[in-house]
């Protein structure tokens, strides 16, 4: 006597992907009551094992010449890092950096002028001109930013590995190439890492590339977080930089910590230093007081560039009432040098009591009457 044979619907195994079309229709899985008729009749003539049966196909390399057969192994790297001629480039870029070096990119016009990423530049460029390549000139951190753009237009994902030194340089890319794309997504990530900590890099960046709402917010935050940014990362800004972060109604620090950064900064710029900037970047408003350490360098700073700026409230006047005890002493030593009977004397004393900035024997005199004023 033959058991029964069972449901059809029973019969399907787990692995339902290795059965036919029809065997692996989801309304097969659920019960008899959903099989048609011609369902049943053919499914019920297979056993579980002729439906496990795995069919060896052969391989793709059973059925090509050998040779024919690519390598797949670099399918990973983008087409522009590629041989120009494994990836079948129809362009080349030839980017020049402002600070030296030359590169050449092998790219395809396809890519960097059709799709979700295309470039606007590029659009115009294949348009209007048919030559095979085109040169670039671009600013250190742009030519370095460059190769980055380039992955961010080959990638699937429109994947973006930016990071700070390059990130006010690839918004100006954005810009410059009118690829709205990346613009998005570089805004996006500027927004996330614009910190204290990174402030003053998006700022001489941002000043670099004319960037003004970038320049804007990191001058902000500069300015709100001065004690705290990176001390030599300030000291490298520009002068017109530096004083716009001093000048700004956001800045919060301790007038002495003040004085010392702006001492710091002044040495750092001693060639650029100038009236203007000195008058700028020490006013008595912020700086109200200065530190003792730093009152004979701003005096003899105060003498050298302000010559006519007195009274209470100015340079000079703070860095006196600045309590540093050595100030006095060398003041009444510029005193004692100006009493000197010859100038032969006056030449012997200054060498042997030397006083940074006081050069000239008109700086001498200055001192000297300032100090019969406070002593």
């Amino acid at each position: 006597c033959t058991p029964p044979i069972p449901p059809p619907w029973r019969c399907i195994p787990v692995n339902c992907w290795r059965a036919t079309a029809t065997e692996r229709r989801p309304s097969q899985c659920i019960g008899p009551e959903t099989h048609s008729p011609s369902v049943l009749s053919s499914t019920s003539s297979m056993s579980c094992t002729e439906l496990d049966l795995v069919h060896d196909l052969g391989s793709f390399a059973d059925h090509v010449i050998a040779g024919d057969v690519l390598d797949h192994s670099e399918a990973h790297i983008p087409l522009w890092q590629l041989d120009a001629k494994k990836s079948l480039s129809d362009f080349k870029i030839t980017v020049t950096s402002k600070s030296g070096g030359t590169t050449t990119y092998n790219v395809h016009k396809d890519i960097l002028a059709t799709g979700a990423r295309a470039n606007a530049y590029f659009v115009k460029l294949f348009t209007n001109s048919p030559g095979p390549m085109c040169q670039l000139t671009l600013a250190a951190s742009a030519a370095t930013a460059f190769p980055v753009f380039l992955d961010f237009c080959y990638s699937s994902e429109g994947k973006l590995d930016a990071e700070t030194h390059i990130g006010a340089a690839l918004k100006y890319v954005a810009v410059y190439f009118g690829n709205s794309a990346l613009f998005e997504k570089i805004c996006a990530f500027i927004v996330k890492d614009l910190t204290w900590q990174t402030a003053p890099t998006y700022y001489a960046e941002a000043d670099l590339y004319d960037l003004e709402k970038l320049s804007a917010a990191a001058a902000r935050m500069c300015a709100l977080h001065f004690p705290s940014a990176d001390h030599d990362e300030l000291i490298l800004l520009k002068t017109g930089l530096f004083s716009t972060i001093i000048e700004s109604p956001h800045l919060t620090c301790d007038s002495k910590l003040l004085s010392r950064r702006v001492a710091d900064y002044c040495r750092a710029h001693s060639a650029e230093l100038t009236s203007e900037l000195l008058l700028a970047i020490t006013p008595a408003k912020k700086m109200p007081e200065i530190a003792p350490k730093e009152a004979l360098y701003f005096y003899e700073r105060a003498v050298l560039y302000l010559p006519q700026e007195k009274g209470r409230g100015s340079l000079r006047q703070r860095c006196m009432d600045a309590g540093n005890p050595f100030i006095q002493t060398w003041l009444k030593r510029a005193l004692w040098l100006d009493l000197l009977p010859c100038a032969g004397d006056i030449t012997t004393a200054k060498n042997e009591h030397v006083i940074p900035g006081f050069t000239t024997q008109s700086n001498l005199q200055t001192a000297g009457v300032e100090a019969q004023q406070v002593l």
